[in-house]
């Protein structure tokens, strides 16, 4: 059951990862919907318009000027534009477009000419309307002056450009007030499936596969437009200033006109295909959180490796099938994902070495694999008094105080690495387990300690208690935390080296789960009262039973009470309990009284139970309840040198006596507050412990107490019960020595309460021993 502590753990890290995927998660959404990271979007389009390229249709030509066709003050210009319509016409020409504005009138005969050649064109021709925005930021259509563009079909350009110079995707239609205006990339593809509003432009479509031709070549004497045949012709504007700050990926100062084709081609081609930058994001996230979860380190870094790969591999394998994709937003989850780990991290590896001292922490050695793999013992020394001297300490000899503590432990522990802990606490392992020489080893270190530690010119006393875990477990971290238990419950005087439980981890659970247990031990009946006879030393009758608690779990078997009793005190449940031996010890004592045996109980109260009154009540309600005789019931008070006011007890044990209860010191003895107690305490009788009645066949000492205490109870005229008789040879020296009750496993093992039934209606008389 050792592997579940490491399990825990494991979860603990599965929900850190888990809670940084979802806070890396969130913080994309956020950017995303702020559209914060575009550009980076546009960067990898770039990039996708550049990994790939094929070529146009070649169906669409370009033909620019970098003279001002539409300058109203250079009428040449629109007659040399009509020349040029008329032999794209007599060339075969499919269409032809304007992408000029001709805003004001010129001369008549030039607007005339142009006008009459665009009307006579045999193909289809188109006057470009641009779009400009007025004051109030609303889109205006351009128009032409009637003289031009009376009777010529117009279509719009609407060629917005971001702040990177890039146009990106375009209108299916232009609208600008009432007019609305099929856009001329639109109408430039001619019958197309349109899906929305917009569509993306593709600009996988290399630059050189457009044919484009310059005007001032085309108007040469002698100039072949045959190549214009079937062809659809822009005539646009290439001018720099027009050009200035316009982009496509590879180029800059780019025709609008250009951009318009690209539009085109691109309905052309059908690469109108585009994956929302939201729906990668919602993918990544889900691959990024199905990874998180995996235990396997090697298996979880290469799911990450996988996915953070397939963000460019899809930016590419998109590319090639001309379908633009936005992962910004995807990268921007595994960046702040990786700093989320990494920042965890970098806190690991600081929380490895202590800043003041440089030593390695305790993190550090629960971290370390090889003390797993060998299991050597966990040693933690408890340093006292630490924040006492630091105080009194300047703060620059803090880290000396600390050094110059583990200086001395390294002389004496083979140059073991010192590990720090929670200031006070510090940590090595030893590959020796035999408790008996690490115990003498350790003794040695204390012995080094006794001289005072030299700290700047301060000299400093040092005192250092050890805790130890040798258990044969991989679980480091368990181990040490038993290891710094038991330290910290050592003291310099008493008990300055323990050694921690070897209890199992499902042990271990199983306490920290006792509260729960025991209260659903009481509700079904795992716990039960067993009754312990007392008897006349003289003539081995029944004279009472004393109410002895017990627990059979189910699983764990028979719980020692000493242990169970103790966990009660701890959770704040030994008045339920106490309760309930109560309730069943009345129970039992008015069964045993419908049988005819008068036969006195007693019931054990912890001292701890004697710092308030409601003891009081308890009795006096439970004796109510079960109409219950007080006289036949005894108050045996444990563990008396635990009342902390000897006073209140005083007066909480005089209120039970005046009840008609009886009053009784167990283990009287044990403590050094029981005289006292005797002294100040109500009691009608005395338990001797069974520290002094075992021993008593062979060692006089304990003869000598046992009977001193005897003749103690005659002298205070209280009745004296011997407990822990082990043995007849203990029975007959008890006799001798004036003992009239006593109680013991050579009288009676603790039975239920059928068993002392049926052997007083046996009415067997003598030993008990056939209660056993």
């Amino acid at each position: 059951m050792v592997g579940k502590a490491p399990a825990t753990k494991r979860e603990a890290n599965w929900l850190e990862r888990v809670r940084h995927v979802a806070m890396a998660g969130l913080i994309a959404l956020v950017l995303h919907t702020l559209t914060v990271f575009v550009p980076l979007d546009q960067l990898g389009w770039v990039i996708q318009s550049r990994a790939a390229s094929q070529p146009a249709s070649g169906d669409i030509v370009f033909v620019g000027t970098r003279t001002d066709l539409a300058d109203p003050d250079q009428p040449a210009g629109r007659r040399q534009l009509a020349d040029l319509v008329d032999r794209l016409d007599a060339a075969g020409a499919k269409a032809v477009y304007i992408d000029l504005p001709f805003e004001r009138a010129s001369d008549p005969a030039a607007d005339r000419s142009l006008n009459e050649s665009l009307r006579a064109f045999a193909g289809e021709s188109y006057m470009v309307l641009p779009i400009r925005t007025g004051l109030d930021g609303d889109p205006i259509l351009v128009s032409n002056a009637p003289e031009v563009g009376a009777g010529i079909p117009e279509v719009a350009a609407d060629n917005w450009m971001n702040f990177l110079g890039f146009t990106w995707d375009l209108p299916y239609q232009v609208s600008s007030g009432e007019r609305a205006l099929p856009n001329v990339a639109a109408q430039l593809a001619g019958d197309v499936e349109i899906e929305g509003d917009r569509f993306p432009i593709s600009y996988v479509f290399s630059r050189s596969s457009i044919p484009t031709y310059r005007f001032a070549d085309l108007q040469r004497a002698g100039a072949d437009l045959d190549q214009f045949s079937g062809k659809t012709v822009v005539i646009g504007d290439a001018g720099l200033e027009q050009s200035a700050g316009r982009k496509i990926p590879g180029h800059v100062a780019v025709p609008q006109s250009i951009i318009s084709i690209y539009g085109a081609e691109t309905l052309k081609a059908g690469h109108t295909q585009f994956i929302n930058g939201l729906l990668v994001l919602i993918a990544v996230f889900a691959a990024l959180l199905l990874a998180s979860t995996c235990t396997r380190q090697t298996i979880r870094y290469a799911a990450y490796a996988a996915i953070a790969c397939a963000i460019p591999i899809s930016l590419l394998a998109a590319a090639f099938a001309a379908t633009r994709v936005s992962v910004a937003d995807s990268l921007v989850l595994l960046a702040v994902f990786a700093f989320y780990r990494m920042r965890t991290s970098m806190r690991r590896k600081l929380r490895l070495v202590d800043s003041d001292t440089n030593l390695p922490t305790f993190a550090a050695l629960e971290a370390d694999k090889s003390i797993a793999e060998n299991v050597p013992a966990i040693i933690v020394a408890r340093i006292h008094r630490f924040e006492e001297v630091r105080r009194s300490l300047p703060l620059d000899l803090h880290a000396e105080y600390l050094l110059a503590i583990t200086g001395r432990l390294n002389a004496a522990t083979q140059e073991a690495t010192i590990y720090i802990g929670q200031g006070h606490l510090l940590g090595w392992t030893m590959a020796e387990k035999d408790p008996a020489l690490l115990r003498e080893h350790l003794e040695g270190l204390r012995a080094l300690f006794a001289s005072p530690l030299v700290v700047g010119e301060q000299q400093v006393d040092v005192g250092i208690t050890f805790g130890i875990d040798i258990t044969p477990s991989p679980n480091v971290a368990r181990r040490l935390a038993a290891a710094v238990a038991v330290a910290e419950k050592t003291n310099e005087t008493f008990e300055p080296i323990a050694i921690a439980d070897s209890a199992s981890q499902e042990d271990l659970i199983w306490n920290i789960s006792l509260q729960a247990r025991i209260d659903a031990a009481l509700s079904n009946g795992e716990i039960y009262l067993a009754f312990q006879p007392k008897v006349m030393v003289q003539s081995g009758e029944i004279v009472g039973a004393e109410a002895l608690v017990r627990w059979k779990d189910p699983v764990k078997g028979h719980i020692p009470p000493d242990y169970f009793i103790r966990q009660c005190e701890t959770a704040g449940r030994m008045s339920q309990l106490t309760r309930f031996v109560l309730e069943e010890a009345c129970k039992a004592g008015n069964a045993f009284e419908r049988e005819g045996l008068h036969l006195p109980i007693a019931v054990n109260i912890s001292a701890t139970l004697l710092h308030e009154r409601s003891i009081v009540a308890m009795v006096s309600d439970v004796l109510d309840r079960h109409c219950y005789d007080p006289r036949r019931l005894t108050l045996e008070i444990t563990e008396t040198f635990r009342i902390s006011n000897l006073d209140l007890a005083a007066e909480i044990l005089g209120e039970l006596k005046a009840l008609g209860t009886k009053i009784s010191m167990d283990d009287f003895g044990v403590g050094a507050a029981s005289l006292e107690a005797l002294l100040k305490l109500p009691f009608s009788e005395l338990k001797i412990d069974r520290m002094f009645i075992a021993p008593m066949v062979g060692d006089t000492k304990a003869q000598g107490i046992v009977k001193n205490i005897l003749q103690m109870g005659r002298d205070l005229r209280i009745i004296v019960v011997a407990e822990g008789v082990e043995d007849a040879g203990t029975l007959t020296l008890l006799r001798d020595s004036g003992c009239i009750v006593a109680q013991g496993f050579a009288i009676s093992r603790p039975v239920r309460f059928e068993k002392i039934l049926q052997y007083h209606k046996a009415k067997e008389i003598g030993a008990l021993k056939n209660i056993v």
